[in-house]
């Protein structure tokens, strides 16, 4: 028999290429299906990251005028932390801190509740439509005590 026909050709076979190209274009594929899921998450998560700072920066505000003016619509209307409605708690901060430039379909709502002669609870809501699909609403609540310390 002649040599040649005894060496074999170095190389890869047509099979072997073709299998080759299919896990490439599989695992692509997988990689490709999780992207829309991932922006999705991240969207989601860069909203209620807002929506926490939002609440954390009204009980902010509201320590640092501190309890005596917390209690009083007129006071925290001219101090330019609630929205001019309602009058009453649960009052909106939603147009003071313009909230709906932030969040979409967004309301945002401060309740001040008297826990006793000496303090205060306070809980600021955000709630927003995190979808246009989705029916319902998320939101993020903070709440914090403030105290009489005179």
């Amino acid at each position: 028999m002649p040599s040649s026909l005894l060496c074999k050709k170095q190389g890869f076979t047509l099979i072997e290429v073709i299998l080759a190209l299919a896990v490439f274009v599989a695992m692509t594929l997988i990689f490709a299906a999780t992207i829309p899921m991932a922006m999705k998450a991240s969207k989601m998560n860069g909203q209620y990251s807002q929506a926490v700072s939002l609440c954390q920066h009204k009980i902010d505000q509201l320590r640092a005028i501190g309890y005596g003016r917390v209690n009083s619509y007129d006071e925290l209307s001219d101090a330019e932390i609630i929205d001019l409605s309602p009058t009453s708690s649960p009052y909106s901060f939603t147009t003071v801190d313009e909230v709906r430039n932030y969040l979409p379909e967004s309301t945002a709502s401060l309740r001040v509740q008297v826990l006793g002669t000496d303090r205060l609870k306070i809980i600021a809501t955000v709630t927003w439509k995190t979808t246009t699909y989705e029916p319902k609403p998320s939101s993020a609540s903070l709440s914090a005590v403030i105290t009489n310390v005179e």
